[in-house]
């Protein structure tokens, strides 16, 4: 993936509220410290301690301030251990296919995006060689069904290079 071609495809500006779900080793969490800057804020929420770790050393290498580790089961109500309506952006990439409670997981992220968030997700396309077993995989209209029935509505489509698709939907305040 391209981290740079996709951040710029989410209108991140100075000041935003991002949580990365499933920060993994931080690629886009150190991204979107960037977009946001000082005066901004980035959640960078894993349940691996050594993934947040690598985000914490190479934070402190870029001279990153601004972002918050989070160790975070988000299969559980309420596992990102964030405030409710806090984030303005909720990222997550490769990583729905890896959780066995999907709708949990949505739910939480409907949960910290304040009224007029946006959640963001990148995942592997299900016909490529490369990436996770294919039977774990997603096609984009049954990602799309899947994030729609949690509360959600399709905003856009990302590009998300030769092995990824994504969207971006926007939270659903009628619910």
């Amino acid at each position: 993936m391209n981290v740079e071609k996709i951040v710029g495809q989410l209108d991140i500006r100075p000041g935003m509220a991002v949580a990365d779900f499933g920060a993994g080793h931080g690629f886009f969490s150190i991204a979107f410290a960037k977009k946001v800057g000082s005066s901004g804020q980035v959640f960078a929420v894993d349940i691996q301690p050594a993934a947040l770790e690598a985000i914490r050393s190479q934070a402190r290498i870029e001279g990153l301030f601004n972002i918050k580790l989070v160790i975070g089961d988000l299969e559980k109500a309420g596992g990102s251990s964030l405030a409710d309506e806090s984030c303005d952006l909720v990222f997550l990439a490769s990583a729905l296919f890896q959780i066995s409670n999907k709708s949990l997981l949505i739910n939480e992220a409907h949960r910290v995006l304040k009224k007029d968030g946006k959640l963001a997700v990148i995942e592997w396309k299900p016909y490529i060689a490369l990436g996770p077993q294919k039977e774990l995989r997603f096609s984009e209209e049954e990602l799309k069904r899947l994030i729609a029935a949690e509360k959600f509505g399709e905003l856009k489509s990302i590009d998300a290079g030769s092995h990824h698709y994504g969207f971006i939907f926007l939270k659903n305040v009628n619910y």
